[in-house]
């Protein structure tokens, strides 16, 4: 109801200045077929002009103007008539009845073709009365007649075409928007002008505030985490100054508290002479990608029985280690003693339990700044930065003494040993594989030695 209204109020705004060059092209044919203004209805012209003013900058009664608007020009017609005859007046007559197809409403059509013939009617009998057009009353009122039907057929052809477009439009639009709600996209237009932000409703399901709490930039960067808002800004830098268009990703902080991912992607819009006058883009949500992409990747780096780093991240992080310029290095390779019978006796879900609950364990031995994987099956690597055989050898010992404590897996109270081999790197230089070849050997020297011990290699040959 509010679009309708506001349609109509925007049509008699634009009908009331056509109405203003129609009475100008009035007055203009009467003074220059010989009137003078004192022959003009002026008490009549300004009355209705007044009137039509009002009503089209007073947005209250706008159905009341539209109707004033079609009325209006026959009119002042009557009363012009009645100053004498000018035959242009009968095109001016044609004219009021064309004004009406700005509204495209057959019903409105259909009435000014009404007053159109009863004008006509009206001033066919003057005529015809003052015998200034004997004998053609019949002929004049059918020519009318004609007109008025041909106005009403092409109205109606008209308005249907036009309609039947727009409700294609209409329906396409409401489609797009459907989309767009679901796939939670936001629209938004940022005009220079005024520095006025406008988003679609969107904005409140990604945020859970209205679009008209969002009047300018502003607004939504208070949202946007510190961290990534030096970034923002620097799109809003390239779009507006540079002139480019932007595709940035960033977090934003909803009204519940959570944190989502979005996607900005903003475009500058120039006129015809170059300027920039607005920009314009959508924001995305983007967070179950994120957070999908997140899981993937947490995947493609840790073990997914025990969240334990695996080796690719090990590998990852030792050459991040190497890169700035950490040595003095010691590798841990643990190997879980007699771990085959805990599988045969419970079963592989115990031998899992027990595997998760020893990589809890292990890490708890370890300062922040070493680093655990597990290796596979009951394998682990420890490496130890800034360190040295002595504080390795303290770690070993740590590591068999918290062993020596039972786990309780299922209701099942487990005991549990390791053989740990250790390799000293001086300098850090080995690569990987040859690191953990060499812990891996003394690993087998401590089991050699009798299980539940730990051997350092110190030669890498």
């Amino acid at each position: 109801m509010m679009n309708r209204v506001h349609d109509v109020h925007f049509k008699n705004n634009v009908l009331l200045k056509i109405l203003s060059g129609f009475y100008a092209i009035s007055l203009g044919v009467h003074l220059l077929t010989g009137g003078d203004f004192a022959d003009l209805p002026i008490l009549v012209s300004v009355a209705l002009g007044s009137v039509l003013v009002l009503l089209g900058l007073y947005r209250r009664y706008p159905m009341v103007a539209m109707l004033l608007m079609i009325f209006s020009p026959y009119l002042y017609l009557l009363s012009l008539m009645a100053t004498g005859f000018n035959p242009l007046n009968f095109i001016l007559l044609g004219f009021a009845l064309l004004t009406s197809l700005i509204y495209l409403d057959f019903r409105l059509v259909t009435l000014s073709a009404f007053l159109y013939l009863l004008t006509a009617i009206y001033w066919s009998r003057i005529l015809h009365g003052a015998e200034m057009a004997a004998g053609s009353e019949r002929s004049d009122l059918l020519y009318f007649v004609i007109f008025d039907l041909y106005v009403l057929a092409f109205s109606w052809a008209l308005i249907n075409l036009v309609q039947g477009r727009w409700g294609r439009s209409e329906r396409g639009l409401t489609s797009i928007n459907h989309i767009l709600e679901n796939i939670d996209i936001t629209t938004w237009v940022y005009d220079l002008g005024s520095s006025r932000l406008s988003l679609s409703p969107g904005i409140t399901k990604l945020t859970g505030l209205p679009a008209e709490a969002f009047t300018d930039f502003r607004a939504l960067l208070e949202l946007v985490e510190p961290a990534d808002l030096p970034l923002v800004q620097l799109s809003q830098k390239e779009m507006i100054i540079d002139r480019k268009e932007v595709l940035l990703e960033y977090r934003l902080r909803r009204m519940s508290g959570d944190i989502c991912w979005v996607q900005l992607r903003g475009t500058p819009q120039l006129n015809e002479l170059g300027h920039l006058i607005h920009l314009e883009g959508v924001l995305i949500d983007i967070t179950e990608s994120k957070e999908r992409e997140e899981h993937m990747e947490y995947l493609a780096y840790h073990d997914d029985l025990t969240g334990l780093p695996n080796r690719a991240y090990f590998h990852m992080k030792l050459k991040q280690y190497r890169s700035e310029g950490a040595m003095d290095m010691a590798l841990m390779f643990i190997d879980l003693d007699n771990f085959k019978d805990v599988n045969d006796t419970y079963g592989h879900h115990i031998g899992d339990r027990l595997l998760q609950e020893l990589g809890d364990r292990l890490s708890r031995q370890i300062r922040e700044s070493d680093l655990i994987c597990r290796l596979g099956g009951d394998e682990f690597l420890i490496l130890l930065t800034n360190s040295d055989e002595m504080h390795a050898s303290t770690v070993a010992k740590r590591i068999n003494t918290s062993l020596a404590v039972p786990f309780h897996c299922n209701h099942h109270r487990l005991e549990a040993a390791a053989s740990i081999g250790i390799y000293y790197s001086p300098d850090g230089g080995e690569e990987l594989d040859q690191m953990i070849h060499l812990a891996d050997e003394a690993m087998y020297e401590a089991k050699r030695s009798g299980r539940n011990q730990y051997a350092i290699n110190q030669s890498p040959t």
